[in-house]
């Protein structure tokens, strides 16, 4: 369990996006997961792989993503790469660009797999932006990491849209510590879930 009156920056956060097979945790399946731990404002460790689904990938699917089902037929499969999630997510802050949709596919997966629980704090940058960045037409992570100059390096895989979500939470929590006076987990959680 994380401790709500931590600061900010002694928080660890990781930041994950998961590519999918479709848009149902429960019906569809991980292809792709990239996780990034950022503790003291810094970048500290990742971790990323591809994940063999055991089903095909859907040519709608691959045309997104490039991922196709011959790219993933030697990764591993959920069941053995979950114990590497939940021990990298630890008792850090689950952050995601649209957190629900990343959250419902990890947490789906760590049950279904494995029978874990899941009980991170969440944090969405899209709920944050559309807070801190009222302004912008679109809060999808392409609009809103070109309006802040962050270079996505390979948008729709896992590691690219990761990474760049990772920069654009560095922002985010930089603008509240210094325009918002938001110091701590408690506050800043406060202020996203209001």
């Amino acid at each position: 369990m994380i401790d709500h009156s931590l600061s900010i920056d002694s928080a660890t956060f990781v930041v994950v996006d998961v590519e999918t097979t479709g848009l149902s945790p429960l019906n569809d399946r991980i292809t792709e997961i990239a996780m990034m731990k950022i503790q003291n404002g810094v970048l500290v460790d990742e971790f990323s792989t591809l994940i063999n689904p055991l089903v095909p990938i859907p040519p709608a699917i691959t045309a997104i993503t490039g991922i196709d089902t011959l790219m993933v037929q030697n990764a591993p499969t959920a069941r053995e790469i979950v114990p590497t999630i939940v021990s990298f997510l630890g008792n850090s802050i689950f952050v995601a660009h649209n957190a629900p949709f990343d959250w419902g596919f990890v947490c789906q997966t760590a049950l279904r797999e494995n029978n874990i629980l899941l009980t991170n704090p969440i944090l969405c940058t899209v709920k944050l932006s559309k807070k801190i960045l009222p302004h912008l037409r679109s809060k999808t992570l392409g609009v809103v990491t070109a309006a802040l100059g962050i270079r996505i390096p390979a948008r729709h895989r896992a590691s690219g849209d990761a990474y760049a979500t990772a920069l654009l939470l560095l922002k985010l929590l930089t603008h509240l510590k210094h325009h918002r006076g938001i110091c701590t987990v408690s506050e800043l959680l406060h202020f996203h879930n209001s």
